[in-house]
């Protein structure tokens, strides 16, 4: 495979590396590794006045590349290697698609997909917490929300060869959508086990505390928990922004915010935790970047089957849940004191390393269903 990687630099470096970075990088290790050729490609978001207008106002879906303004590199990147395989990083890059089969008509167009803009829209629609709490929003949401599903099926039917997704349920969700060919390519898990030292009753949360799935995620998971003697529990929040974190600790007696951290004060203070929690209570875009995070450092993590898609886990690598607050805190009560069961995920996590897949395997699988 001769390979385009197009990406926006900001989705690839970033001074502090969040989820798409992360994702990222994995697509881009799975397609270096799967090409004999590869350049990469990087791209921007438009500054056209009109295209900022439309984004402002909901004229148009997917409006951040515009064709016109990325010309020119596309060209010289086209005709330096002759593409057999053109990837863009991301599915808000789909507008491109067009001017991509102009200028290469023999190469294959994959979208390596983060998740599509309509999974979060419909939970703006129809999820608690939702924009449809107030009636302009409802309807702005109903409107972005059938645009974005309209491009999405339009440009899969028309001009896509391919979507890699990160999980079966986005799988199925892209042949609905109209993808021809789909590559299913789990997060991986480098393996790099801390030395755990769990303070008994103190669980913690790491992410951005006022996206949405978060933020109401972890208000319910709160306002249950207060339900019970939550005494013997310290519920320790790692992210930003301050005010969201600040408020949950004020609300909350067991909840103690830490703000943000950077990468050794995270580890540190990660492997005090008898718990890394990852409370998703409904399916949305992508995947759970900090379950990996947990995986990865060999703490036990309890999660939902919602927030376990996109990685291959057995039942014994991780507590795992339904996808409700009840079902979630009925398991963290019953398992957060309990050295024999934490004990038990923590020491099959230390065997897990040949379990995981890693990017040979999944270059493998790449370049085999593309070919």
């Amino acid at each position: 495979m001769r390979s385009l990687f197009i990406f926006d630099p900001k989705d690839l470096y970033s001074p502090i590396l969040g989820g798409v970075q992360l994702c990222s990088q994995e697509f881009l290790d799975i397609v270096g590794a799967a090409s004999e050729e590869l350049e990469l490609v990087p791209v921007s978001v438009t500054d056209a006045p009109i295209w900022r207008l439309r984004r402002l106002f909901g004229l148009g879906s997917y409006l951040f590349y515009r064709p016109k303004d990325v010309r020119e590199v596309l060209v010289k990147a086209a005709a330096s290697i002759d593409p057999t395989h053109i990837f863009l990083n991301r599915s808000e890059l789909i507008r491109i698609a067009p001017l991509v089969a102009e200028l290469a008509p023999h190469a294959k167009i994959v979208v390596m997909s983060h998740g599509n803009q309509s999974g979060d829209d419909l939970y703006e629609v129809a999820g608690p917490g939702g924009a449809r709490k107030s009636k302009i929003g409802r309807i702005k949401a109903m409107w972005q929300l059938g645009l974005d599903l309209a491009n999405e099926s339009r440009y899969r039917h028309r001009y896509l060869d391919a979507v890699c997704v990160m999980s079966e349920e986005e799988e199925i969700l892209e042949r609905w959508l109209g993808a021809t060919t789909t590559v299913v390519l789990p997060r991986i898990i480098k393996v790099n086990p801390l030395t755990w030292e769990p303070i008994f009753g103190r669980i913690g949360f790491v992410g951005t505390l006022n996206h949405t799935p978060n933020r109401i995620a972890l208000e319910r998971l709160c306002d249950h928990l207060s339900t019970f003697d939550a005494s013997n529990l310290e519920f320790r929040l790692v992210g930003g922004p301050d005010d969201v974190g600040r408020a949950l600790a004020t609300k909350y007696s067991f909840v103690v915010y830490l703000g943000k951290l950077n990468d050794e004060m995270l580890q540190r203070e990660a492997a005090s935790w008898t718990l890394f929690l990852n409370p998703i209570f409904w399916l949305s875009r992508g995947a759970s970047m900090k379950l990996g995070q947990s995986l990865s450092w060999a703490i036990p993590a309890l999660t939902t089957r919602a927030g376990a898609r996109g990685y291959q886990l057995t039942s014994d690598q991780s507590f795992i849940t339904g996808d409700s607050v009840e079902a979630f805190t009925a398991t963290l009560l019953d398992v957060v004191h309990s050295s024999d069961q934490l004990s038990k995920v923590r020491n099959r996590l230390l065997r897990s390393a040949e379990d995981w897949p890693n990017v040979q395997f999944l270059a493998s699988r790449l370049k085999s269903i593309l070919d």
